[in-house]
């Protein structure tokens, strides 16, 4: 966990013996907790590695704990939650990514494909999400890291600039946008 010298066990033989008895008696858990989660040998490790230098860091704060087990694996818990999410943005990330290319190589007659690849970043991932992939508007704000309400505006106006280049198209006597209800279900 640092450079100072490891004894056989791989554990840093310049910590607290109660830090290294911590260490060996969880480490195994941890690793199982976290690759449960995590679905990946390699990101169990790293996810617990960071976990144990966040508890080696306040290890003297933790040894006052009336429940100090219960603090370290909440430590834990929350580390292995936070590579949890980093991994599910980059993918949600990287799949608009492909979107986008993937519709700038179509030929639409009508020019929606055009028009949806010239909306602004946020728009374009608001509306793809909302409307293509039918994520709630929580689960947007969470990815997107925005208000419920500036998802809608999002929304709103990257469907505005669509049906703008597109009216035809898009714009159906009586269609008027009714927020929530033209959801099919959460992507979650």
């Amino acid at each position: 966990m640092t450079e100072n010298h490891h004894d056989d066990g791989g554990v840093d033989t310049g910590l607290s013996l109660s830090f290294q008895a911590e260490y060996l008696s969880d480490q195994r858990a941890f690793h199982d907790y976290a690759y449960v989660v995590l679905g990946d040998d390699r990101a169990a490790e790293q996810a617990v590695h960071t976990a144990l230098v966040l508890v080696r860091d306040s290890w003297d704060d933790l040894l006052v704990e009336s429940n100090m087990q219960q603090q370290v694996w909440a430590i834990l818990r929350g580390v292995v939650q936070e590579y949890r999410d980093r991994t599910e943005r980059n993918a949600i990330a990287q799949g608009l990514d492909d979107y986008r290319q993937g519709l700038s190589q179509l030929n639409g007659d009508q020019g929606v494909f055009e028009a949806v690849i010239t909306l602004p970043p946020q728009q374009f991932d608001a509306v793809i999400l909302r409307y293509i992939l039918c994520y709630t508007p929580q689960r947007i704000e969470w990815y997107m890291g925005i208000s419920k309400a500036t998802v809608a505006r999002y929304c709103r106006e990257g469907k505005a600039r669509i049906e703008q280049a597109v009216p035809s198209l898009l714009k159906k006597t009586g269609d008027t946008d009714t927020g929530d209800q033209s959801e099919r279900g959460p992507q979650e």
